[in-house]
Formats: structure tokens, C-alpha cells, sequence
């Protein structure tokens, strides 16, 4: 370490000449060229015109004036929108190590603001050549294995979630029902399953009267936004409370025990739903974007739950939105009009506890994922952190 050097920031990159940042809303699906932004993903979309590429002669990094997101490029791009930064390493930084340093700096958030400002307040480690090549190699290394970690961990959690999906649509398919000494038709429902449709089973617009005619104005009542429904959870606990009064003739009213489904993109196919319970006075309201739906005698309510998580509901849905392409709604009459395999309450039990049981495995495994996920970027830091912290 005692040939370590420490140089300003401003004095390890050499300017550069920026070609044209092209605005988002502009982006190719697909094209000649990648786009590089400040955004996550390395390539945010694509583009045909040569006369705006970004050729990179040797590796840089690029830095998110607004996201602080850091990427090594070797390859030719063209500039995303407004924020890319360009940090083109002197001959005697090697642009790998740069990066690698530069992952190493916890940056203060600023919000949207500029951060480069952050960067020229830096001093940067210069050992090397060689060094500098052997500890990217060291980091190569150690990273590609935490990586392998992550993807095994996602790829236990993505078979989990294809197995629910799998499960819950045979579940759902009366044909899988079937007796195998059966003598009825393949065409033909189970004993005591018919086909009914959603306006048949449920109350989809329940009135507010009843259920507030105990209740004052001045009465705390659970207050549910869309973006606090929880993805595809069985329970809904809102977390936020309202006076009657305040909420009473503006927003979708629902009460213990109602479904709750987001009809509108993108939360729709998201598959953000819920069953209320813990309301304050047992009445909730939220946003006119919820479609509610309270079952009859003949459906019980997880039952239904289930029912709309599954493919055929969802993708049925899809193709019926109505509204323009930014802001699409769900069918009024697709919803209604939807037919169900509808089995007796004793089978829909059954049915619902074995996808029940499912579902909290593929929970701890997605719990567990998560874990795993913040366990291998925190060990990443940590090896961040040793090695350059040594060059002090």
C-alpha cells in the first residue's frame, strides 16, 4: 500500500465531447444502437442514427448525475436523456479500478439534485497498473460468486412462484376435479360444481347505507390509497384512518371482509387485490379505482380471491381495458359477465387451504430471496470497503 498515490477527482478524467442526449420519451424498442442512461438497467433502449454515437475508444464509466448509478462501458452508445455523465479515466487509472472505487464511496442523497458535485470532492487511490489490475481481478472474482448466489436464490424463488401458478390454475380447473374412475364426460363439471358468472356471485357495488347508519361523522373509518394495497394479499390492513365525514362521499366504500381489485393500469395486472379486515368500525373507503366485490352465501370470499389472481381472469382482462393507452380500466362487463367454475363451499375450502398452505411457502421463500439478495449486496460493500479503505 505504501505506493499508493491519492489525486483530485477532477484531475484523473480527461474531457470529453458529448454527443447528443436523446429524451426518453424518444427511445427505440429496438435498433442499431444501445442507449445508456442514468438508469438502472445498463441498455435503456435503442437508436438508429450513427451521427449521435458515443464511440468509446477505451472503457469509461458513466455516473447518474441524479441517481448516483454507476456503469463500466467498453462498448459504443449513444447518450440517454439529461443526467449521464461521462468519466473518461487517465492513461494511468485503470477505468475497471475507477469503477470499482467509485461503487466503493457512499454518496449522500441529494433527491433529483446534481451529485457530481459529490465526485469533485474526492480523492481517488492510484497504485499501480498492475495493482490496480490484480485487485480487479480479486473483485471479478468475488463478485461473480456472490452473483451466482443471487441467481440460484432467484431462480429457487422463481420456480416457487411457477409452481403456485401451476398449482393454483389445475386447482381452479374443474376437469382436475374429476373422479379418475369417473364415468362422466371431460366435458362435463364435477358433482355439484356449475358455472356462474361474477354478477351472479357477488354484490360489485355494495351500498354505503347500512353499513353507516350507526356511525357519526366525526367516526374514525379506515382509509385504504391504491398504492397501499398490498400485491395479491389475502389481508388488507390500511394504515391510515379518516373521519367519516371526510371520506364519505368521494371515495369507494368497502367493509370487512369485501375484495378489493385495482382496475386500473398498470395496478390491474400487477394483481393488486386484497380482503379487507382490521377496518376501524368495520368500514373502509379508498380510491374510485377499486372495483368491490362482496360474495353471497355461495362463494366464500378467499375463494374468489383466488379466483381473480388466476391467469385466465387476468389475462381475459387485459384484452378487454377500456380507456386511452396510458390509463386503461377494466371492463364493467368483462367483470360481470366472467364465468367461474363454482364447486360446493365444503370443496371450495378444501381448495383454498391447499393453495393457502402453498402460498405462505412460496412467502418464506420470497422472504428468504430478499434476504439472501441484501445479504450479497451488503457483502459486496464490505469487500468495497476493505480494499480501497487500505489505501488510506
Amino acid at each position: 500500500m505504501s505506493k499508493w498515490e491519492w489525486k483530485e477527482f477532477e484531475d484523473c478524467i480527461e474531457r470529453v465531447k458529448y454527443t447528443t442526449k436523446i429524451p426518453s420519451k424518444d427511445y427505440l424498442q429496438e435498433g442499431e444502437f444501445p442507449i445508456v442512461s442514468q438508469e438502472d438497467c445498463l441498455i435503456s433502449g435503442y437508436w438508429n442514427d450513427r451521427s449521435d454515437l458515443f464511440k468509446v475508444t477505451k472503457p469509461i464509466v458513466i455516473f447518474g448525475d441524479h441517481t448516483k448509478v454507476l456503469k463500466y462501458i467498453d462498448f459504443d452508445f449513444v447518450l440517454g436523456a439529461d443526467g449521464v455523465k461521462i468519466l473518461c479515466p487517465k492513461d494511468y487509472l485503470n477505468a475497471h479500478f475507477f469503477f470499482y472505487f467509485l461503487k466503493s464511496v457512499n454518496f449522500d442523497n441529494l433527491g433529483y439534485a446534481r451529485h457530481y458535485r459529490l465526485l469533485k470532492e474526492l480523492s481517488v487511490p492510484i497504485p499501480p497498473l498492475s495493482e490496480q489490475k490484480r485487485i480487479v481481478k480479486f473483485l471479478d472474482e468475488e463478485f461473480s460468486k456472490i452473483d451466482s448466489l443471487k441467481t440460484n436464490a432467484e431462480t429457487n424463488f422463481k420456480n416457487a412462484k411457477e409452481l403456485f401458478e401451476t398449482t393454483l390454475e389445475k386447482e381452479l380447473n374443474p376437469l382436475s376435479h374429476h373422479s379418475e374412475r369417473s364415468e362422466e364426460s371431460s366435458a362435463d363439471l364435477p358433482s355439484g360444481w356449475e358455472w356462474k358468472t361474477l354478477r351472479e356471485l357477488c354484490i360489485l357495488r355494495p351500498s354505503k347505507n347500512e353499513a353507516l347508519s350507526h356511525l357519526k361523522g366525526t367516526d374514525e373509518v379506515s382509509f385504504l390509497p391504491m398504492e397501499d394495497l398490498n400485491i395479491r394479499e389475502r389481508n388488507t390492513i390500511p394504515h391510515k384512518s379518516r373521519a367519516l365525514s371526510e371520506v364519505h362521499g368521494s371515495y369507494t366504500f368497502f367493509a370487512e371482509g369485501d375484495v378489493l381489485l385495482a382496475k386500473v393500469t398498470p395496478c390491474f395486472e400487477n394483481g393488486k387485490m386484497g380482503i379487507a379486515s382490521n377496518l376501524l368500525n368495520g368500514v373502509g373507503f379508498g380510491s374510485s379505482e377499486y372495483i368491490v366485490f362482496r360474495t353471497t352465501k355461495s362463494m366464500i370470499n378467499s375463494y374468489l380471491f383466488y379466483v381473480l389472481m388466476s391467469s385466465r381472469f387476468i389475462s381475459g382482462g387485459k384484452k378487454q381495458m377500456l380507456g386511452a393507452c396510458g390509463l386503461k380500466r377494466l371492463s364493467k362487463e368483462y367483470v360481470e359477465s366472467f364465468q367461474i367454475p363454482l364447486p360446493p363451499l365444503s370443496v371450495q375450502k378444501e381448495i383454498v387451504a391447499r393453495l393457502d398452505k402453498l402460498s405462505e411457502n412460496v412467502k418464506r421463500l420470497e422472504a428468504n430471496y430478499k434476504q439472501t439478495i441484501a445479504n450479497c449486496d451488503e457483502l459486496k460493500k464490505t469487500i468495497l470497503k476493505q480494499t480501497f479503505q487500505g489505501g488510506n
